[in-house]
């Protein structure tokens, strides 16, 4: 998919797949994290699903495609708890400037160290702060 489109940057599994926890429900879950692309940025997301949907033909695969610029990612400091989970879950498919497995690994490594846990309640997850209505920011 990568060397096709040269605007996929990198590319995570995540979800109940990346997880081990799939089921014959499951989708496949992943974070498409593009640079250089010249697209309308309010076409930018069907652009890409389309694009990356054609690796994963149907009509037995269920696909859910998010997207986010490669740089954006590696800066963020405040997480969300969707990006939370795919920091969590991540299975690094594809990196072209191999950063994505640090920048996750010290991610989860600041999440442990502030106390910041996953907590797994039947087959739903939620997230356990220091305290109630903290906010999660990162040293990049």
């Amino acid at each position: 998919m990568a060397s096709e489109n040269e605007f996929v940057a990198g590319v995570i599994l995540f979800g109940s797949i990346a997880r081990g926890e799939e089921t014959e429900q499951s989708d496949v879950d992943l974070l498409i994290l593009w640079e250089k692309l010249n697209v309308d940025p309010r076409k930018r997301h069907v652009y890409i699903y389309k694009t990356v949907s054609k690796y994963f033909p149907p009509p037995n695969l269920r696909l859910t495609v998010l997207d986010m610029e490669y740089n954006s990612l590696l800066k963020t400091t405040k997480l969300t708890p969707l990006l939370l989970n795919i920091i969590q879950d991540a299975v690094v498919l594809y990196d072209r400037h191999n950063k994505l497995q640090k920048f996750i690994s010290n991610t989860r490594k600041q999440l442990k160290a502030k106390n910041i846990r996953r907590i797994k309640t039947g087959k739903t997850y939620y997230w356990k702060l220091p305290k109630p209505g903290a906010k999660v920011k990162l040293e990049v």
